[in-house]
């Protein structure tokens, strides 16, 4: 291996230059760019803008401001386990619902039958959406509060107390 030697005995370096005797000029007339396929007016680098083309009429704007950044404000990393633990909540919900409802779905049926036509394919819609109920109020809390973490976590947590499964808990004796 080379021994590197320290860069303080150097002398500072220069800026960079063309070699002795050449000169770098602007292109006097830069190459259109190639047509667009809907017909549209063709440019050249003057009109958007290239920098190495120089502006003739002096009327460039330099803009030294940062680009602008999306006005919404980015979610906390508490926001997103938050987000995280409370959507697999909500899937555990999903799950439980949709598996009780498959275990009483021939009572269930027995029960709606004697409801009258209109009384069954209520009771029959409304045992099949349960399980539908913890993704889809989840996914609402998530699109109508965008701007605002502490009401969607407020949010969240009324769904977690309201969507519980209650057949977990010793009601649904046969």
């Amino acid at each position: 291996m080379r021994k590197k030697t320290a860069r303080g005995a150097r002398e500072e370096r220069r800026e960079s230059s063309p070699a002795l005797g050449w000169r770098v000029e602007p292109d006097p007339d830069p190459a259109p760019l190639p047509e667009a396929p809907d017909g549209a007016a063709r440019a050249t680098a003057e009109d958007l803008g290239d920098p190495a083309v120089p502006d003739p009429s002096g009327a460039a704007e330099r803009s030294d401001e940062a680009p602008e950044e999306d006005d919404r404000p980015q979610l906390s990393n508490a926001a997103l386990v938050l987000l995280g633990v409370s959507g697999g909540l909500y899937l555990l919900y999903a799950w439980v619902w949709l598996s009780w409802a498959r275990y009483y779905a021939e009572s269930n049926a027995a029960v709606a039958s004697s409801s009258g036509a209109l009384g069954a394919v209520l009771q029959q819609t409304v045992f099949w959406a349960a399980p539908l109920a913890p993704p889809l109020w989840f996914l609402a809390v998530l699109l109508l509060n965008r701007g605002s973490t502490p009401r969607m976590a407020l949010w969240i947590g009324i769904g977690a107390i309201l969507l519980v499964p209650l057949p977990v808990f010793g009601g649904g004796g046969s």
